[in-house]
């Protein structure tokens, strides 16, 4: 087991924005970069402030955009804590499993963590690539057929002066745009795929937990046919005492891994909430509203699809952690209380006791990310597709 070969590209990523290491001035780079398509669609949403169409599909992307800067601005505001998180995932926390978990049944989760890291990956850069490549394309098009006069648009909506349209400037504006765009998605890909990871990984330590839970059985029932060997007896005896010392340490690292991890993303995820709620719907509502042009449609299609999935990649392994840490209780009470009953019950009823209450990751402390308030999530957006849908 090797954490480079399941986290090689998160730590690219990270590296790449600055996030981990942290880097002020890379992160100052990106925002920067951002602010390059930001202001000019701020500015064309003054412009059209009565023009509720342009706002609309002006304020799908801009909202992303937003949302990127957002949570870059919360790492670097709590860099010392998302640090040392991020360092003992990477370093601590992947020992910890490599010792204890003797079959690498760890490994079905840091695996399932590396497809989602690509499988978004993929989503947001294939996304890009339609918004990138199809104005250029639809000019191409209109120039074959004929046209005199091909008007230029860039990929994202955007006010800019006359001059901009010219050649080179216009060439410029583009890439700026481009810049702008992919800088925002690896920021979106950096973070968000860290802490599905992290919970990831968290659900493979809880999982290792009670499989080490169910071997005590084994143990106990060896004991059970030592009861005319005092010396034998002692010696398995201690050897028990010591596992079962190891897994309670074991379970109170994950459940502190668990807190932290609370801690440190949940203003995260409230910005992902509120923003999801709002971005689903607006890009639900221009691929409504595109159906005639193949052009648009698939560049927003492939963008609702994006964000469909960035709000899925946190509940859905939320849903996990909350699972896996609940299945803990039902584990240890399963172990043979009768043959545990002098050596290793205070210890149990420990583990019993402090699985209770289930680990997860909230928005902002009230809101559970787990798949039951996802579909929420979409009701909602779904509310706001309707109002909007009606006023357009």
């Amino acid at each position: 087991m090797s954490i480079d070969e399941y986290v090689f590209t998160n730590q690219i990523i990270l590296k790449l924005v600055g996030l981990y290491p942290t880097s002020v001035i890379r992160c100052l780079v990106c925002l920067l970069c951002m602010l390059l398509i930001v202001i000019p669609q701020v500015i064309q949403i003054y412009f059209n402030r009565y023009d509720l169409a342009v706002i609309l599909e002006t304020s799908s992307v801009l909202l992303t955009i937003l949302l990127a800067m957002l949570k870059s601005i919360v790492w670097i505001l709590n860099q010392n804590t998302m640090e040392s998180l991020v360092r003992f995932m990477l370093t601590d926390y992947w020992k910890i499993a490599e010792i204890l978990d003797d079959t690498h049944y760890f490994t079905t989760y840091a695996k399932s963590a590396r497809k989602v890291t690509k499988s978004y990956l993929i989503l947001i850069f294939n996304a890009l690539l339609f918004f990138f490549s199809l104005p250029p394309i639809e000019m191409l098009i209109a120039k074959t057929n004929g046209a005199l006069n091909v008007d230029k648009h860039f990929p994202f909506s955007a006010t800019y002066p006359t001059f901009c349209y010219e050649s080179f400037s216009f060439e410029v504006i583009y890439a700026s745009q481009m810049i702008a765009t992919i800088v925002c998605g690896l920021v979106i890909l950096a973070t968000d795929t860290l802490i599905a990871t992290a919970l990831l990984h968290t659900c493979g330590h809880f999982a290792i937990l009670q499989k080490n839970l169910m071997k005590l059985n084994d143990d106990l029932d060896y004991i059970k046919h030592l009861t005319n060997n005092s010396k034998k007896l002692d010696e398995i005896s201690r050897i028990l005492r010591q596992k079962m010392f190891r897994l309670v340490k074991h379970h109170q690292i994950i459940i502190r891994f668990s807190d932290d991890m609370e801690k440190a993303f949940s203003p995260i995820m409230l910005l992902q909430v509120f923003a999801s709620n709002l971005i689903i719907c607006l890009v639900g509502l221009q691929v409504s509203t595109t159906l005639t042009d193949r052009y648009k449609l698939i560049q927003y299609s492939s963008y609702l699809l994006m964000a469909l999935f960035q709000l899925l990649l946190f509940c859905w392994p939320g849903d996990n952690l909350i699972v896996q840490s609940s299945m803990v209780s039902k584990t240890a009470y399963s172990v043979n209380w009768y043959e545990a009953s002098i050596l290793i019950k205070a210890e149990i009823l420990f583990i019993i006791l402090r699985s209770q209450k289930p680990s997860c990751i909230t928005a902002g402390k009230f809101y559970v990310m787990c798949l039951e308030n996802f579909s929420t999530v979409l009701s909602t957006s779904l509310s706001y597709f309707t109002v909007l849908r009606s006023l357009n």
